[in-house]
């Protein structure tokens, strides 16, 4: 068994283990195959994305296999390996996929994502200085919004390794847990990503404050789909986001808003966190 197939394999348990249904003929070489970023847990990620899956296979007529990775390392890794048809997934690594492997941006999600720093209800910061001496989480420290929020907190007088000291956490879940817990005074973490925290634990948290504003997902083809597949499933996509039942309980259960064709400048707008984030995918880790 390849490595591809044994990794769908292992997405077939898990898809089943969460009571989403899934075509025995999805292995097959008609299967178009979505890689999702993992920026919340696989659970949550998986449940979120039936109702496009069920709407693409019935519009399309085709299999559409759902996937996405342990971590951040491991699905940029399959990105550049071009193991995805499709990806969606954050807009400083899609910007990087685009430029270095050839990817062909097809839309953009509503709205822009967001930059918070959460805290716990039983310890509220007053301040941005109250950071200082402390330690902070971040749910996904490679996204776009951990590098813009970073640099706010530089511009405010707050350094990285200097004036606070951060630790990373494997999935969203657990970076409420941390913070409740008392093991860091407060969370960096994106919009959705502080959606998808369980209830109990969102329940015992506050937004102390929005810090950042970053283009939000993207979704591209592999230079080596077929064009013409390319163009079905992003045709598919806005009538999807904007005629669909699924799409409503899409957007209603994922916080994002709409999927539209990417304005002009939207792309360029990334580069400026180009370099940084070619720089922490070519570290280990």
């Amino acid at each position: 068994m390849t490595n591809k197939n044994k990794r769908r394999a292992l997405l077939l348990a898990s898809i089943s283990s969460i009571g989403l249904p899934f075509s025995s003929r999805a292995a097959n070489n008609s299967a178009i195959e979505i890689g999702l970023l993992p920026n919340i847990s696989s659970r949550i990620l998986l449940a979120q994305y039936q109702p496009m899956r069920d709407f693409l296979m019935r519009k399309l007529g085709r299999q559409i296999q759902i996937s996405t990775a342990a971590n951040w390392d491991v699905f940029f890794q399959r990105t550049a390996a071009l193991e995805y048809d499709v990806v969606i997934t954050a807009s400083n690594l899609a910007r990087v996929a685009q430029l270095d492997f050839g990817y062909v941006p097809l839309l953009c999600y509503e709205p822009n994502n967001k930059g918070l720093i959460a805290c716990a209800k039983e310890r509220p910061l007053k301040d941005i200085r109250d950071l200082n001496g402390q330690t902070l989480v971040l749910s996904n420290p490679k996204s776009i919004v951990a590098l813009r929020s970073l640099q706010w907190l530089e511009e405010k007088g707050l350094q990285k390794g200097k004036h606070f000291k951060t630790i990373d956490t494997p999935t969203d879940d657990s970076v409420g847990n941390v913070v409740v817990r008392g093991d860091a005074i407060a969370a960096l973490l994106s919009g959705g990503e502080f959606k998808a925290i369980p209830e109990a634990i969102k329940a015992q948290m506050q937004i102390f404050a929005t810090v950042a504003e970053v283009p939000g997902f993207i979704v591209l083809a592999n230079p080596k789909f077929a064009a013409a597949d390319a163009q079905a499933v992003k045709a598919q996509l806005l009538q999807f986001a904007t005629n669909s039942e699924e799409g409503k309980a899409f957007f209603a259960s994922s916080g994002f808003s709409n999927i539209r064709e990417i304005p002009a400048g939207f792309l360029e707008s990334i580069d400026p966190f180009v370099a940084a984030t070619r720089k922490l995918f070519a570290q280990p880790g």
